[in-house]
């Protein structure tokens, strides 16, 4: 894949997000459905942790750096207790905020992937520590194939609401 197909994919992947979610009031972003532990907020605030965590790699390359793999995830576990460690800390937020936030990361990953070098992105030689994989599998995994995969999980949470 090349930089204008990925890019494609993170806008196209994006759009499908906010097309869900523009009908919905507060009320149904904030409340959290019967069984489920978080809200259509709470996905979104998570979806804005992982844009951050790609803007500090992104950015530590346009800056000819290493970047700072800390909270490195490596298991199932150690996923779950940063995605905790994400929702306590985005949890007390207004939804407000955290839509405001989601699109101007969202923006930021844009503006930050179109400033990368191609090879930077495609060459699953340029970077040691990506251990022989580009770097855009990163990219993708953090925007579209993420929206992707909650999508799902909140148009699940609508339809539970319908039916309720």
């Amino acid at each position: 894949m090349d930089k204008a197909t990925l890019l494609d994919k993170i806008s196209s992947g994006y759009a499908a997000l906010e097309t869900l979610l523009t009908p919905l009031d507060e009320a149904q972003m904030t409340t959290r459905s019967a069984g489920e532990e978080w809200s259509i907020k709470d996905i979104l605030a998570h979806l804005t942790a992982w844009h951050y965590r790609l803007l500090g790699w992104v950015n530590a390359i346009l800056r000819n750096e290493e970047p700072a793999l800390g909270d490195a995830v490596e298991t199932n576990e150690q996923l779950d207790r940063l995605n905790a460690r994400f929702y306590e800390e985005n949890k007390t937020r207004p939804l407000s905020e955290v839509l405001s936030d989601l699109r101007s990361s969202h923006l930021q990953v844009i503006e930050s992937v179109q400033a990368m070098a191609d090879e930077d992105l495609t060459d699953p030689q340029r970077f040691a520590w990506m251990d022989g994989n580009p770097f855009l599998n990163l990219v993708a995994g953090n925007t579209y194939e993420h929206y992707l995969e909650h999508i799902g999980s909140i148009q699940e949470r609508i339809t539970q609401a319908k039916r309720a």
